[in-house]
């Protein structure tokens, strides 16, 4: 995959901190909860800090906006595709020179997946699933997550492409095979699902 990728711990804070566009703030603003506004404001400054690293210029050149469906885009580096995740303590971002991406991380915890499958999983994958013991089954439910997840943002359209309507192999699910070849919406994906620590990372390239 032509591709980079950086997964970021929001513990490690860039010094001094980067400054915040107004957007940013404006946004920060209308968080109510400020457990969330807290790790908003440091993605928000740890990925501008990756951003900046990586592409080896100023922090304060890093503009990402967003076009009209959402999607992050650096205007000052036009030829590159741009795709941020963030978790809680975690954010990530991947570059193409090529091609759409998509990235998702979600850190990995015990949740009641069961109630989420009929938002993210297409019929045959919900039978898959059902098969498979509850604890056994957590880390498939998870690549199927932010596998779909990182196909809806490479195809620039998130959920409303309807993550039930994408369907992926059984060996990537169960992690006999870290890559496959997807089609949905009429394009061509590359993906991959890799488990770092906790957090399951899954990115996804338009290919076709």
């Amino acid at each position: 995959m032509d591709l980079s990728a950086w997964i970021l711990d929001h513990s490690v804070a860039p010094q001094p901190p980067p400054q915040l566009t107004g957007t940013e703030q404006a946004r920060l603003e209308k968080l109510i909860d400020p457990v969330k506004r807290t790790n908003l404001e440091r993605s928000y400054r740890t990925v501008r800090a990756g951003l900046s690293e990586h592409l080896g210029c100023q922090s304060a050149d890093i503009i990402i906006e967003h076009d009209d469906l959402g999607a992050p885009f650096l205007s000052s580096y036009p030829d590159l595709c741009l795709s941020i995740s963030r978790t809680e303590g975690w954010s990530a971002f991947a570059l193409s020179p090529d091609a759409a991406i998509g990235i998702d991380i979600e850190r990995v915890r015990s949740i009641d997946w069961h109630q989420m499958v009929s938002m993210v999983c297409a019929p045959s994958e919900s039978s898959l699933l059902s098969q498979l013991e509850d604890g056994v089954a957590l880390l498939p439910f998870y690549r199927i997550w932010t596998a779909k997840e990182a196909i809806m943002k490479a195809a620039g359209q998130g959920f409303r492409m309807g993550a039930p309507r994408i369907g992926l192999p059984e060996d990537f699910i169960l992690g006999e095979t870290v890559h496959a070849e997807v089609q949905a919406a009429g394009h061509a994906f590359t993906i991959s699902c890799s488990l770092h620590g906790e957090i399951m990372v899954g990115l996804a390239l338009e290919t076709g």
